[in-house]
């Protein structure tokens, strides 16, 4: 499996927004149902501060790329922070599940 994974921060009072897009964003992943991604956007407590991980068999294509509902969420990430929202591939040192 690979790991590409986006953090960024905006601003308190664009919270509402961003929510409602990742929102949207799922909906349009789950009526698409790529087989074989796990896809998770998490929001820290009481922060402006957004994480979205997505999982990936290897050598597989983003399906994200063909959605898109996940297109536009893109193309609105720049507008909401000053961070670099570029994914970032990660390695899995170590994982469990019961």
């Amino acid at each position: 499996m690979s790991l590409q994974m986006v953090r960024f921060r905006t601003a308190p009072e664009q919270i509402p927004e961003v929510t409602q897009q990742i929102e949207a964003l799922f909906t349009a992943v789950h009526d698409a149902a790529p087989p074989g991604i796990r896809y998770l956007a998490l929001r820290e407590a009481d922060e402006p501060a957004f994480t979205l991980i997505l999982e990936l068999p290897d050598r597989a294509d983003n399906p994200l790329l063909s959605i898109p509902a996940a297109l536009e969420y893109r193309s609105h990430l720049s507008g909401w922070t000053d961070d670099d929202v570029t994914p970032r591939p990660h390695t899995v040192l170590g994982r469990y599940s019961a």
